[in-house]
């Protein structure tokens, strides 16, 4: 599993292919609902968007 962190987002590829995209929920008077967590499988809108960035990101970590 690669994952890319950001101050409230994360993004991580399963095992099965999907790429996560986990954002973080904000506290807000209290109380802190649940992260929003979207799916993104090929044939998606979104997946090649988020597959690229986790390629680059994989790329980033073999070269270092």
């Amino acid at each position: 599993m690669i994952m890319e962190n950001s101050e409230n987002w994360s993004v991580e590829r399963r095992s099965d292919g999907a790429v996560i995209v986990r954002v973080a929920s904000r506290q807000r008077v209290g109380q802190r609902i649940p992260d929003a967590v979207f799916a993104f499988r090929c044939g998606d809108p979104q997946y090649g968007i988020w597959e690229q960035r986790l390629r680059e990101l994989e790329s980033r970590r073999h070269g270092s």
